[in-house]
Order: structure tokens, then sequence, then C-alpha cells
């Protein structure tokens, strides 16, 4: 620190004001940078428990889809027997079963088991992006205060130094420390 004691002492007010004004903006955007990291990581939070709920509807949809089943076949049944036919003797009973009731049955139960697995790795995905585009904003901070402190820098490094002065015009142009 002592190598700026010099700069210091041979800047202007205005110079040093403005320096600090540079920092403190250097700060700000370091400090915006990580809120919004911190949004986009909440915002990714919120999208995994939204894929977890819509998992969670999926799958009551497939457990009323297997109840459907259950209910339709209890009535096959049920009517069978009121009919005097043995439902699990009987060929023609056991195909309309399996044909009408338990396929469509089993088909609704799978999509929407499907459906949960989808939900939950579309939301994950969605999650993921977000997490990045924080990690990109925080990043984006950084890179933004380290810009703001360079020019400053650039700034005071032009202060104390000897002056040029220039003679000439076009190629003849020489250039003298005074």
């Amino acid at each position: 620190m002592a190598f700026l004691a010099p700069v210091i002492a041979s800047a202007s007010a205005s110079t040093l004001i403005g320096t600090g004004l540079a920092v403190a903006s250097a700060y700000a955007s370091i400090k915006q940078g990580n809120l919004r990291k911190k949004g986009f990581d909440a915002s990714a939070r919120y999208k995994e428990l939204e894929g977890r709920i819509e998992a969670v509807k999926a799958k009551e949809q497939g457990i009323k889809a297997l109840k459907a089943t259950q209910i339709a076949m209890a009535n096959v049944n049920a009517t069978s027997y009121a009919g005097g036919l043995e439902p699990n003797l009987s060929g023609s009973v056991n195909t309309f079963i399996n044909n009408n009731i338990l396929n469509p049955g089993f088909s609704d139960y799978f999509t929407a088991k499907d459906n949960a697995s989808l939900a939950l790795s579309s939301a994950k995905a969605q999650a993921d992006d977000l997490r990045q585009a924080g990690r990109e904003a925080k990043n984006q901070g950084v890179i933004s205060a380290l810009g703001t402190l360079s020019m400053a820098s650039l700034n005071l490094s032009g202060i104390g130094g000897p002056g040029v002065t220039s003679q000439g015009t076009g190629f003849g142009t020489r250039s003298y420390i005074t």
C-alpha cells in the first residue's frame, strides 16, 4: 500500500473522488452479480419443486387409472356371475377383460408413469439452466467490477509522471519528455 502514497499525494481531489466512486461501483457490481445468482438459484429450487408437484399429480392419475381398471373388472366379473358365466373359465369374458379393460388401463397407468418421469427430468433441466444463468450473472458482476477498477487504475497511473510534448507535424514529429 505504500506504493500508492506518492500517487495519492499528487492526485487531485476530483481524481481521488472518482477513484473512490469507481471502487464503490466495482463493489456494487460484484454485489449485484451475487444477488442475481441468489435469485436464479431460488428460481431453480422453485422449478424443481414444481416438477415434483407435477410428478405427484401424474402418479395420482396413474393410480386413478388402475382403480378405474379394477372397478371395471369387478363390474364385468359381477355381470358375468349374474349371467351364469364363470369369468375365470370363460374365454370370451377373459378376452373382453384383457382387450377392453386391462390393456387400456395399463396403457393409461404407464403413460402417467412416463409423464411423472418427464416432469421430473424437465424440471431438473430447467433448474440446471437457471443455476447456470446465476453463475454467469455472478461472473458478469466480477468482470464488470474488474473493468471499472482497471479504468480507475489507468486514470491514477496517468498522475504524477513527466509530461510529454510534441513538436512538428507528420513524419517529422518528435516527442520530448519535459
